[in-house]
């Protein structure tokens, strides 16, 4: 799951390594033709693909417990070894299942087997895909139509379709957390800019409120985070806009911020990464409460935060910031080789870091065996 949950906060409330990382496992991910090759974590195994494979590992061992490829069904005869579809989005879990867009296709996994149990097509590649409770949503187009749907996640019909030229960026509460009023934020599809974000219904893709006070700077890519009442958005600084009525409730904006990346937040507290600069403000007030500087930030690798410590990736380097004060506790080259950090995911105690190729699990350096 991007970010971790539906809400995308980013926020992990196990501790994750304080002192150092220490290495205890690396798996071979292969290349990828998506910008964000994504990874998630759950049930004991860590899901990645690459550019043709969907692969699960075991989260402490590293085993490679299964991969699955799709193959190509018009590939055919024209060539001499067999074709497969490109995988378009990451892995997204819930529960027992595991979603993932290969060519024109959403694909339901078992998450501890990989086996395919159903397959919905389009006619055109997406990558947005949001599973919630008992349904999964996604932007996609079929017969020359834009729609946002609905999916049962048991068996892929439909629930519900609007069409819309939208995608699912992010669900959570219209109130306070475990209230009964839920909504679905959508945005604009594409990978450019976009001039609102949207409330929907997640029980049928109604209209709730629209907002036009996004910055020139938010894409797609920059998922929202939702969460006791507002949904923060990047793209030039953070907005905060109230769940109600899509009223904007707060807006940090420096020149430290421009572009920003995705924000992520633990509730209390809400960090967004600028070129060079990692910023924290307070979620209710907007007040700026730090800002510090950490060279070569990535606008698209969304951090991870716990409740002490705030992980970025800079490069190759893992950086990471006391949550407090934004004072750095350490770093870390991942690798030496020139590659750059696709993805972050902490749970349990691991840092799991997707960079190059590969994927890679690090603990504590004071907790790593002699």
């Amino acid at each position: 799951m991007a970010k971790g949950s539906p809400n995308r906060w980013g926020y992990q409330p196990e501790s994750a390594p304080q002192t150092g990382l220490s290495e205890q496992w690396q798996g071979e991910a292969g290349p990828s033709n998506i910008v964000q090759s994504g990874l998630s974590v759950s049930g004991g195994r860590v899901f990645t693909v690459g550019r043709y494979t969907l692969r699960a590992f075991d989260s402490r061992q590293g085993t490679l417990e299964w991969t699955q490829r799709q193959p190509d069904q018009f590939a055919g005869s024209f060539v001499d070894d067999p074709e497969f579809e490109f995988i378009q989005s990451g892995p997204t879990v819930s529960g027992e299942r595991v979603f993932s867009v290969s060519s024109v296709t959403l694909y339901e996994r078992n998450a501890t087997s990989g086996e395919t149990g159903w397959a919905f097509r389009t006619n055109s590649s997406f990558d947005h895909v949001l599973p919630v409770g008992n349904v999964v949503f996604a932007g996609v187009s079929i017969d020359g139509e834009n729609q946002l749907v609905a999916l049962d996640q048991s068996t892929g019909l439909r629930q519900w379709t609007q069409s819309v030229n939208e995608v699912p960026m992010a669900f959570g509460w219209a109130d306070d957390p475990g209230s009964e009023t839920t909504l679905l934020v959508t945005g604009r599809w594409g990978g450019s800019a976009t001039d609102e974000l949207v409330a929907r219904d997640p029980t049928d893709g109604t209209v709730l409120w629209r907002t036009s006070d996004l910055p020139p700077e938010f894409v797609d890519l920059l998922l929202p985070a939702v969460g006791r009442g507002r949904v923060y958005a990047g793209g030039n600084g953070v907005t905060a806009f109230n769940t109600a009525d899509g009223s904007v409730a707060w807006t940090v904006e420096t020149s430290t911020l421009s572009p920003s990346g995705t924000p992520v937040t633990n509730g209390d507290r809400v960090y967004i990464t600028g070129p060079n600069t990692a910023v924290c403000v307070d979620a209710s007030s907007g007040e700026e409460l730090w800002s510090t500087t950490v060279e070569g930030t990535s606008r698209l690798v969304s951090p991870v935060v716990t409740d002490d410590m705030l992980y970025l990736a800079a490069g190759p380097t893992v950086v990471a910031l006391d949550t407090a004060d934004g004072t750095e506790q350490f770093r870390h080259t991942v690798s030496d080789r020139g590659e750059l950090i696709h993805d972050l995911a902490s749970v349990a105690g691991y840092l799991y870091v997707r960079i190059g190729n590969s994927i890679r699990a690090f603990t504590d350096v004071s907790g790593a065996e002699a």
